[in-house]
C-alpha cells in the first residue's frame, strides 16, 4: 500500500469515527476476569440411556445438553421427541446443522422426512414447525448445532412473536433441571 492510500484509509476510518461513534458497549463486561476464560477445548459425555440428564422442554420433548455458547446465544444439543410430538413454530436467527441418529422427523412446511443418518443444514430466516412423524418406530434422537437464537411463533403464516429461545435461556432450564435432579 502507498502511502496516499494509507492516508485515505486513516481519513475514511476517522469520519466513520465521528458520523458513528460506537461508545455503548466501550464499558460492557460479561462478569468475568480474564482467568476465568477459558480458551482451551472441552469435552461432553452424553449418555442417551440415563433418564435424569434429559432435560424436559415440552410434552413428549427432551434434549441433553453439549454445549452453550454464552457470546453468541447459540448450543448445541442432542433432542429426544416421542412420536407424535412437535415442536411450535420458530424462526432462525441463525443457521442450524442437524443429524438424526433414531426416528423419523420433518417439517409440516416440507416434504421431506429425515430419517437416521440424515444430515440437514438450515440457513437462517426460515419459519418451520417440527413433528416427529406417527409412524416412526422409535422416538426421534438427533444432534442439532444451532448458532443463535429461535424466535417461536403463535402460528406458521404471518405468526407474530411468541417467545424466544437461545444458548442463555437453556442454560438456566438445564441448570435447574440438574439441581432439582441432585445433580
Amino acid at each position: 500500500m502507498v502511502d496516499s492510500e494509507r492516508e485515505v484509509d486513516v481519513s475514511i476510518v476517522a469520519q466513520l469515527k465521528e458520523s458513528m461513534p460506537i461508545t455503548a458497549f466501550s464499558s460492557f463486561s460479561d462478569g468475568l476476569k480474564p482467568n476465568q476464560r477459558s480458551r482451551e477445548h472441552f469435552i461432553t459425555n452424553t449418555n442417551l440411556h440415563d433418564e435424569n440428564l434429559w432435560v424436559p422442554y415440552s410434552d413428549g420433548v427432551w434434549f441433553q445438553p453439549c454445549c452453550f455458547n454464552v457470546t453468541s446465544g447459540g448450543f448445541s444439543l442432542v433432542l429426544k421427541r416421542l412420536p407424535g410430538s412437535m415442536v411450535g413454530t420458530h424462526y432462525h436467527v441463525a443457521g442450524v446443522h442437524g443429524y438424526t441418529m433414531r426416528g423419523r422427523w420433518r417439517y409440516l412446511e416440507h416434504d421431506w422426512i429425515a430419517e437416521p443418518g440424515t444430515y440437514i443444514y438450515e440457513p437462517a430466516g426460515e419459519a418451520h414447525t417440527l413433528v416427529i412423524t406417527e409412524d416412526s418406530p422409535e422416538p426421534m434422537i438427533a444432534f442439532f448445532v444451532v448458532e443463535g437464537g429461535l424466535i417461536y411463533l403463535d402460528k406458521p403464516t404471518n405468526g407474530t412473536f411468541a417467545a424466544y429461545e437461545d444458548g442463555l435461556t437453556l442454560l438456566e432450564l438445564t441448570r435447574k433441571h440438574y439441581r432439582d435432579a441432585g445433580l
